[in-house]
């Protein structure tokens, strides 16, 4: 049995204005997504993050250390603020 290792990211999600939705990561610059609607935002940027895993990057401390990454939702038009839980095999690489 594959040990896991459960960390919770803060995602930006923003309407394209035609029901799709761009999804990005304030503490982890070109890690993005898109989702084609609200009820695909949290599943798709868990696939964002294990894509960027994958590709060897080092994911920044969590929620759970005590992060929130700051970020100006004025950059944004109407923007979700998304806590995303990420569950991936242990240990993870954090920085």
């Amino acid at each position: 049995m594959k040990e896991t290792s459960v960390r919770n990211y803060i995602a930006i999600a923003e309407s394209s204005g035609d029901g799709a939705w761009w999804i990005s990561f304030p503490n982890l610059p070109g890690v993005t997504s898109a989702a084609d609607g609200p009820e695909q935002i949290a599943s798709q940027a868990r696939d964002a993050l294990t894509s960027a895993v994958e590709a060897g990057a080092t994911l920044p401390r969590s929620i759970e250390d005590g992060v929130i990454p700051p970020y100006d939702l004025g950059d944004y038009q109407n923007p979700l603020v998304v806590l995303v839980r990420f569950e991936a095999p242990a240990p993870v690489a954090v920085a």
